[in-house]
């Protein structure tokens, strides 16, 4: 594992400031890479002493008393279940823990030999977290983006112009990159992915493409 994420996206989602779409790829990162969990917990820790100089205000006599009845009392939040998954996974694959409650749609075509599936429910299909499938070799359509892009492979490999990438190596893109990701020639690749605004088709298949899936 060679690409990790930088200090200001791993501080960003130790204080909560990370878009839902990134933390959620981040989180998976998070749960392949040891270094990046420890560098997450080093944040964390920080940000607690931090805290410590946060001046002091006063509370009613009475604060504590309410807190532990709150703490006592049943919750009235659902227990948080598991989604539901229609993509069919290669054998012995097991995605990471995060994902676990998404739901995970059915493999769709994108492009010949790459499909995607779209994580979780309701808004725009372009800010929502998906999985990429692409068979060996194959490539992905040539893109740019007008925000930032976020990739996280789960299995297999991928490569681009600025270098390849293995299980559990995070790719984020920005406007400043045109790429063409291409699966590693071996295995198929499945990526999961998430685009902070639309991406820009270089392709005429792609620009195509592009108003039917709405990403």
């Amino acid at each position: 594992m060679n690409n990790r994420p930088s200090d200001e996206i791993l501080m960003a989602f130790a204080a909560g400031t990370l878009p839902q779409g990134p933390a959620l790829v981040v989180s998976a990162h998070l749960a392949l890479c040891p270094e990046s969990r420890a560098r997450v917990r080093r944040f964390e820790v920080i940000g607690g002493m931090m805290l410590d100089d946060v001046p002091a205000v006063d509370m009613s006599a009475d604060a504590l008393e309410k807190v532990l009845g709150r703490l006592d009392a049943p919750s009235s939040k659902p227990a948080v279940e598991k989604g539901t998954w229609l993509a069919e996974m290669p054998d012995g694959m097991i995605l990471p823990e995060p994902l676990e409650y998404y739901d995970i749609g059915k493999w769709k075509f994108l492009a010949p030999g790459v499909h995607w599936s779209s994580i979780g429910k309701g808004g725009p299909a372009r800010t929502r977290p998906m999985l990429l499938r692409s068979k060996p070799g194959m490539v992905l359509p040539e893109h740019t983006h007008a925000g930032t892009e976020y990739t996280l492979v789960l299995k297999g490999s991928l490569h681009d112009e600025l270098g390849d990438y293995k299980v559990g190596d995070l790719i984020i893109a920005d406007a400043s990159l045109e790429h063409e990701p291409r699966a590693g020639p071996d295995e198929e690749c499945i990526c999961l992915a998430v685009v902070d605004g639309r991406l820009r088709m270089k392709s005429l298949i792609g620009r195509i493409v592009q108003p039917i899936l709405g990403f």
